[in-house]
């Protein structure tokens, strides 16, 4: 009787581990792709869940099921274990057991203290973002050629701007927004990282290779000029921008040969 009793303790005490590391997932996916993730990607969801804990692919399984169902987004609105549990096993026939251990992962990641923590994080990222100056390093590279020669060109840069309501407000922005309110302000500097980056190597290239006659001089390249179009159609002001251009010389295509 004792040796059962002991069995049964380490069964459950395994069991409660296991909700807690689908617990934690299940959270962790949530905190980085915003309250719809769920929903949106179930069998993303299942891998995760599967790869931070292998030995319970049942429980993956069942939830598996009840976000590509739809059945998940009408439990997570029910404040009470046994009724969710109860309509679990109703409409998908789940025994008394797994429809419990699912109950309680509900309840507790749709926690009062939860919910309260992702009301706090929607839109953060955007207003910590906004809040600051954003300083933005440029490399830029480009390659004129003459036909018989060419001449590599680059331009090293450091750009600190001022993100003004506007820059919020980017039509591609507010889709990725919407998608997942909780988009930390790594990844919307991240966004207008590569927005920049993009747009100068366009107006780089474009500068180094518009005359197939003369060479650029590519320290001439006005680059405060082309920042401030940027940021008046972006939404961001100059705080300051400085850079240097050089080139690596003229490198011949042909070379003659001497005998």
């Amino acid at each position: 009787m004792l040796e059962f009793c002991i069995q049964h303790k380490e069964k459950m005490t395994k069991m409660n581990d296991s909700n807690e590391i689908i617990l934690g997932q299940l959270k962790d996916l949530i905190d980085k792709n915003g309250p719809d993730f769920l929903k949106d990607k179930p069998h993303a969801v299942y891998k995760a869940l599967v790869e931070a804990n292998p030995e319970n692919t049942v429980t993956a399984g069942a939830i598996l099921m009840l976000l590509a169902s739809g059945i998940w987004d009408s439990v997570k609105l029910i404040n009470d274990c046994g009724e969710i549990s109860g309509k679990i096993q109703k409409d998908c026939c789940f025994n008394k057991k797994m429809s419990e251990r699912l109950a309680n992962i509900i309840l507790a990641l749709y926690s009062k203290d939860n919910k309260a923590e992702w009301k706090k994080k929607k839109d953060e990222g955007l207003e910590c973002f906004l809040a600051q100056e954003q300083t933005f390093r440029w490399e830029g590279y480009a390659c004129w050629d003459a036909g018989n020669c060419t001449m590599d060109c680059y331009y090293d840069a450091d750009i600190t701007l001022k993100p003004t309501k506007e820059a919020g407000l980017n039509k591609d922005l507010q889709k990725m927004m919407k998608k997942n309110p909780f988009l930390s302000e790594e990844a919307i500097y991240k966004f207008y990282e590569k927005a920049l980056d993009e747009y100068l190597n366009r107006e780089f290239e474009e500068y180094c290779t518009c005359d197939d006659y003369y060479e650029p001089v590519v320290e001439d390249f006005e680059l405060e000029s082309y920042v401030e179009s940027w940021c008046k159609k972006n939404g961001f002001k100059i705080i300051s921008c400085e850079g240097e251009g050089r080139d690596g010389g003229y490198e011949p295509k042909f070379k003659r040969g001497w005998y």
